[in-house]
């Protein structure tokens, strides 16, 4: 199995070419890649979105990050504006577009034009147009967030995407 592909096994990565899906749904798709990250723990997480979002920012690169609600969105504003513990990652909360080099969003939608996203929500991230990679939780923290995280992989497998777990 290629290293990439580590810990998980190799069925999912089933190609979906030949199940007929229409121009729509590979639309939604294009070339994008579905990063999942293995995670067990709270520390672990917020060491990965933050790191995640660094990456991003220090490339001047727009990145997303989609979470599920409100209280999610104060939750990673503060965690944003904590960590790096030296200093602090500069960020928008927003729900229009905007210019925001770091956005976190519940909306749906690609509100600065990013090419990369943190999906923090509990269902997959598709967008139209595609991105070209999603980070995503394969969280094994307790069996409901690993059935949220298989369900998501499922979805995202169903529309063709490129998947990597780390």
């Amino acid at each position: 199995m290629d290293p990439t592909h580590r810990n998980v096994p190799m069925d999912r990565f089933a190609t979906t070419q030949s199940q007929g899906f229409g121009i729509e749904q590979r639309s939604i798709c294009g070339n994008t890649r579905v990063l999942f990250f293995q995670v067990s723990d709270n520390p672990s997480k917020l060491k990965k979105i933050v790191e995640t979002a660094s990456k991003h920012f220090e490339k001047k690169e727009p990145f997303l990050i989609l979470v599920e609600d409100d209280r999610a969105l104060h939750f990673v504003d503060e965690l944003l504006w904590r960590l790096p513990a030296t200093s602090f990652l500069p960020h928008q909360r927003s729900d229009q577009e905007c210019e925001a080099l770091i956005v976190i969003t519940k909306e749906r939608k690609n509100l600065n034009r990013a090419k990369a996203a943190f999906n923090l929500s509990s269902t997959s991230l598709l967008l139209d147009p595609p991105l070209k990679i999603v980070y995503e939780f394969e969280d094994l923290s307790s069996a409901i967030k690993k059935n949220l995280s298989s369900s998501r992989f499922d979805t995202y497998k169903q529309y063709g995407f490129l998947i990597e777990a780390q």
